[in-house]
C-alpha cells in the first residue's frame, strides 16, 4: 500500500491511499458470492488453496475427501445443502477458462443473410434465444440485431412436449426456427414468428 500526499497549501493536506485490489479467484467460477464463505471452509476442510482452482491437485483433494465422508456428510459438516456443495465442487474443479455456455448448440445462420437489409418478410431462419421478457422472446438470427417474437406468437402447439408441461417460456441458449414477419429498418426492429423449437 502506497500513501501519497496531495495539494500542499494553506489548508490541511489531504492524504489519499492508492490501494491495489486483486480479484478474488472465486469470481472466475460458477460459485455465487453468497457461497464464498462455504467454499473457503470447504477448501480448508480438504486442504486446498485458491491457487489450485481448476487444477488436477484440486480434483484429487476433492475426490479424496468425498471418498471418506460423501457429499451429504460433508455438506452437513459445512452447514449447507448437498446441492450448494455440488455447485462449489463444480466451480473449484472446472478449469480456469471453463465457460458452460460453450456447450450450447450454435444456430445455423444463413451465410447469405448477414445484415438487416438482407432480410425479407417470410424468410425462415434458425436462431438462438438470447433473452426472454414478459412481452416477448429476443432471438439472435445472425444479422447483428436480435429479432423479437411477441409473446402472443409463442403458443403451446409450437413448443416441444417437455416445454408444454413446463411453461410457455423459452430460455436463453435454446435454438428456434422463426419466420420474419416485419422489418423496420429505420428503427432497427425485426418482428418474428416462432415456427418451432429445435
Amino acid at each position: 500500500m502506497t500513501v501519497t500526499s496531495e495539494k500542499q497549501g494553506k489548508k490541511k493536506s489531504k492524504t489519499t491511499m492508492d490501494i491495489v485490489l486483486k480479484p478474488n479467484p472465486l469470481d472466475q467460477t460458477c460459485i455465487h458470492p453468497e457461497s464464498y464463505d462455504i467454499a473457503m471452509r470447504f477448501l480448508s476442510f480438504i486442504g486446498g488453496t485458491l491457487c489450485e482452482i481448476g487444477k488436477p491437485e484440486m480434483q484429487q483433494k476433492i475426490n479424496s475427501s468425498l471418498e471418506k465422508e460423501g457429499i451429504e456428510k460433508t455438506a452437513e459438516r459445512l452447514q449447507t445443502t448437498a446441492h450448494t456443495l455440488q455447485v462449489i465442487i463444480d466451480g473449484l474443479s472446472q478449469p480456469e477458462s471453463f465457460d458452460f455456455r460453450t456447450e450450447f448448440d450454435k444456430p445455423d445462420f444463413k451465410r447469405s443473410i448477414v445484415c438487416l437489409e438482407d432480410l425479407q418478410v417470410g424468410t425462415v431462419l434458425t436462431g438462438k434465444v438470447e433473452n426472454a421478457t414478459l412481452f416477448g422472446i429476443f432471438v439472435d438470427i445472425g444479422v447483428g440485431k436480435s429479432g423479437l417474437i411477441p409473446i402472443r406468437n409463442v403458443t403451446e402447439a409450437k413448443l416441444s412436449k417437455t416445454k408444454k408441461r413446463r411453461s410457455l417460456g423459452l430460455g436463453p441458449g435454446e435454438r428456434v426456427e422463426v419466420r420474419v414477419l416485419n422489418i423496420d429498418i429505420p428503427r432497427s426492429r425485426i418482428t418474428l414468428d416462432l415456427i418451432r423449437v429445435l
